[in-house]
């Protein structure tokens, strides 16, 4: 170090540093110092190995990375291949409009309507209009005038069976197919969720209650995680926002007659190509 170096130091370094050169330098141990000439002389000094030369490989091999392409391609299909198709239009009924994620179009111009669609969107009916939607294969449902509802995801076909609809006012019906068959949609409504499996089931909510008409098929309604039980064929569960204990009861004739329209207008729904 050099004096001037030295001048950058605080007066604490400086002790530090003339502390260490005050210190002698250690006499080697005689018996080692004899050793190790006699193992230089003798041509028997140990070579001391590099730790380098122990340590794996920290590089891939090629065909290791080449595995590891084709698993994430295999894994990218795997996904592209699982998604079920998403909603399309089925038919739009009575003046007004439809709104798909703030984004209004006159209820006569039906295919402006169906490029707004798509999984999640969130739907609102304004005026009289009604709408058919369709998931091919997995499901169709009808919305009345008034409803606000956001659709679900597209099912899986192997994974990501469960899809949820988030119904905030309105009235559904919905005829799953035989693609979700082993799957499950869920309608969430501000009082509760219906669980549906292979079923033409109705969901109405307004500000006092949310009623879950059964027609046919498998459903249960669950409120605040709390599993009501199934409800039986021509049956609903009606969920009071006001707290009262749940009712079940005959499935109301109106409901009845919406299912039976979806039904009746589209019979052949999962059957076309």
């Amino acid at each position: 170090m050099s004096e001037h170096e030295r001048d950058n130091l605080d007066p604490q370094q400086r002790r530090a540093q003339d502390a260490v050169r005050g210190l002698g330098v250690p006499d080697a141990d005689p018996a080692f110092r004899a050793r190790l000439k006699e193992q230089f002389v003798s041509g028997a000094v140990p070579a001391r190995e590099s730790p380098l030369a122990t340590r794996a490989p920290s590089r891939i091999p090629w065909f290791s990375w080449g595995a590891l392409a084709a698993a994430a391609v295999l894994a990218w299909a795997a996904l592209g291949l699982n998604s079920l198709p998403g909603p399309e239009l089925l038919a739009m009924r009575g003046p007004g409009a439809v709104v798909v994620d703030g984004r209004r179009a006159d209820a006569t111009h039906p295919a402006a309507v169906g490029k707004m669609l798509r999984p999640g969107a969130h739907v609102v009916l304004e005026g009289e209009a009604s709408l058919d939607i369709l998931y091919p294969g997995s499901l169709a449902m009808r919305l009345s005038p008034g409803t606000d509802l956001v659709l679900p995801e597209r099912p899986g076909r192997w994974f990501r069976r469960t899809v949820a609809a988030e119904l905030a006012m309105g009235e559904i019906s919905v005829r799953t197919g035989p693609d979700l068959a082993g799957g499950e949609l869920d309608v969430v409504t501000p009082a509760g969720t219906a669980a549906i499996g292979g079923t033409l089931i109705n969901v109405f909510h307004n500000d006092e209650l949310s009623c879950f008409c059964l027609h046919d098929g498998t459903a249960r309604v669950l409120v605040d995680g709390v599993d009501l039980g199934a409800i039986p064929d021509l049956q609903r569960r009606v969920v009071f926002m006001d707290g009262r204990e749940p009712l079940l009861d005959a499935a109301a004739p109106p409901h009845l007659e919406h299912m039976a329209g979806l039904d009746r207008d589209h019979p052949d729904v999962f059957s076309r190509e």
